[in-house]
């Protein structure tokens, strides 16, 4: 069974309630639906119902039986007002308050009251404003100080033989990451892997040396990295700073790090920079066949993911099974969904 599958068969069992705050789309409209139909979630749209049922109308679509929450209407606004305003007394109520009827800034107050278990934006918004509502409406997650993301890299032909999920991170968020911040990424991208794919991580952080063979401060921002992730979880096995090819493939470690705990076997892959993790995985993508799920948000309190805005209805399924597995929707969804 490859990921996808046992993220649905989670999902079947234990079905979230997805809030998509992006709701005047096409695409939402059918991963709502199909998330409904399956059985893998308990979905809800956040739009005015007049403008989606005539935006359904004009495509030719059943708007289904999602529920649709109007944010600048519901009875559950004062209440999230009220919560944000006490968390952050520097605010006014009345400058507040119309923020908090944006979808985003809505359907990541859902999330925060459990009301809804995730909120999977970002098919019409942008990153900085997803990240921007998760920030300020969920906070980050305790012990973590970084914003960050993680890919799952999904082999070609399937997880038989040779073929392993990787995990990718950070891809999608952090441009210039500091050695704080790599250790805040690989011990989130560490948890969510092995959340999602139930293996143990075994972390790698990346450069363009091995254990010294090249003497560059980037080089050694990686290696105390990988030193703050030992010190900070002494149970994760991770090595660094270690050459893409000194991470993954045996023979080589045994050449060139032979005393790595990884022995070339990595399954989580950190790179230095927003722009090697965003290059490397499209290089595995393009040329290497590799599906390619996320970036996935991580290091929020709360779950809120974001999505490309040229993704397709099936990425914006597999994105909500995935975060499904990630953080599965344990806390009580307490409240009424109006």
């Amino acid at each position: 069974m490859d990921l996808i599958a046992r993220c649905a068969e989670a999902a079947r069992a234990n079905p979230g309630r997805v809030v998509f705050p992006d709701s005047l789309d096409e695409r939402a409209i059918l991963a709502a639906a199909r998330l409904s139909r399956e059985g893998w979630a308990k979905p809800v749209l956040l739009g005015n119902p007049f403008e989606l049922r005539a935006f359904c109308l004009k495509k030719g679509l059943r708007l289904g039986a999602a529920p649709v929450i109007d944010p600048a209407v519901s009875p559950l606004l004062d209440r999230f007002v009220a919560d944000y305003v006490e968390r952050h007394p520097d605010s006014p109520p009345e400058k507040i308050r119309p923020q908090m009827t944006d979808p985003l800034w809505f359907g990541a107050a859902l999330v925060r009251h459990g009301i809804a278990s995730h909120c999977i934006a970002g098919n019409l918004s942008t990153t900085s404003a997803v990240l921007r509502a998760g920030l300020r409406v969920l906070g980050l997650a305790e012990g973590n100080k970084t914003v960050s993301s993680v890919m799952f890299m999904l082999p070609p032909g399937g997880e038989g033989g040779d073929g392993r999920v990787l995990g990718f991170g950070d891809c999608g968020v952090v441009p210039q990451p500091t050695v704080e911040q790599l250790s805040d990424i690989a011990i989130g991208a560490a948890e969510n892997f092995r959340n999602v794919t139930g293996e143990a991580p075994r972390v790698a952080m990346l450069s363009f040396s091995s254990h010294g063979s090249a003497r560059h401060p980037e080089a050694e921002a990686v290696r105390a990295a990988a030193e703050l992730v030992r010190a900070r979880r002494p149970d994760l096995a991770v090595d660094g700073e270690l050459q893409f090819d000194a991470a993954c493939v045996p023979s080589v470690a045994a050449r060139k790090v032979p005393d790595s705990p990884l022995a070339g076997k990595a399954n989580v892959f950190i790179f230095p920079s927003l722009a090697a993790g965003n290059i490397g995985y499209k290089i595995a993508q393009r040329m290497g066949g590799y599906g390619a799920i996320g970036p996935m948000i991580q290091g929020l309190k709360h779950p809120m993911h974001d999505l490309s805005r040229g993704c397709s209805m099936e990425d914006m399924v597999e994105v909500s099974l995935v975060a499904m597995k990630m953080a599965p929707p344990a806390r009580s969804e307490a409240g009424v969904v109006h």
